[in-house]
């Protein structure tokens, strides 16, 4: 686990007697002393929950720089250039803009970060939320780094009043299977994410929440796991019911409850995006506590 730790060194005294603090460092993954900027006044955000964080705290105009995937999830940044996709860059163009600080996410960009540190650039690398909570922990630390904490402090405690209103106290709940990119690498989640965490404030059970992590199912695993409810999210444009149908077959999954009982729900990330951990993830919340009600309704 990454710990990064913000320190300083020792403060020292102007010639006309006024304290000057120096720029902190973050002990971090990198084994090292990372620098950062006394003022972080033009950003590039090469993740997508990161990018919503700094547009809800009104620093839009900041934004210098995002990747791919923030274009195809953030509307507010359509006009801002693209400099990468989830980890490749194109760093002539980041070079370009000029940026006093990166902000990538644990995970599959946790090389890239490294990558860029190395070519010199200021990197903050954000932790991947285990839970919801940690959702609001990194937007506090998003904003504490921008210099918008009254801003990031008003979101969180908005959020956190919606969390609690949408939190499902009730013991009867679905059971609930989730598969990210069926079409291409199929992955589910266990405990410790903050998926796993979205589907039980939601009302529902995850069945591998016994496991952890994000990982490829086992499809015999999937059938004693016997859901109430299948959620199959893609990526790309493709006929998903189709696509559906088919693994379905193929995985010998025609006895299990949902697919029996035609509670098979899928759709594009873009339409209910599970596996974004920004602000809109209370959004996100209220379809699932719906849809999970309908399910126990039958």
């Amino acid at each position: 686990m990454i710990h990064p730790i913000t320190s300083y060194t020792s403060c020292k005294k102007s010639e006309q007697g006024e304290v000057v603090r120096p720029a902190p460092f973050l002990h971090d993954f990198l084994r090292g002393r990372i620098e950062l900027p006394e003022r972080v006044e033009r950003v590039v955000s090469l993740y997508p929950s990161i990018t919503e964080i700094l547009v809800s705290i009104g620093f839009l105009e900041n934004i210098v720089g995002v990747s791919f995937w923030c274009k195809y999830l953030i509307k507010e940044v359509k006009g801002i250039p693209s400099v990468a996709s989830a980890t490749r860059v194109n760093y002539e163009r980041l070079k370009s803009l000029s940026p006093d600080l990166i902000f990538v996410s644990t995970g599959v960009q946790q090389d890239l970060a490294v990558e860029l540190h190395q070519r010199g650039f200021h990197v903050y690398l954000v932790m991947f939320p285990k839970n919801l909570y940690g959702i609001l922990e990194n937007i506090m630390i998003v904003g504490s780094l921008v210099e918008r904490r009254e801003e990031a402090g008003n979101l969180v405690k908005r959020l956190a009043d919606e969390l609690k209103a949408y939190r499902c106290k009730e013991m009867e709940r679905p059971r609930v299977y989730v598969e990210f990119w069926p079409d291409r690498y199929p992955t589910t989640v266990g405990r410790l994410t903050f998926v796993d965490d979205l589907i039980y404030t939601a009302g529902g059970l995850n069945i591998f929440s016994k496991a952890v992590g994000f990982f490829k199912p086992d499809f015999d695993e999937v059938s004693r796991g016997n859901p109430d409810l299948m959620i199959f999210l893609f990526e790309r444009k493709v006929d998903a019911e189709a696509e559906v149908e088919s693994l379905i077959a193929r995985r010998g999954w025609n006895d299990i409850k949902a697919v029996r009982e035609g509670r098979i729900w899928c759709a594009r990330e873009k339409e209910l995006p599970l596996t974004h951990s920004g602000p809109s993830f209370t959004q996100t919340l209220k379809i699932l506590s719906e849809k999970f009600k309908e399910v126990k309704a039958g």
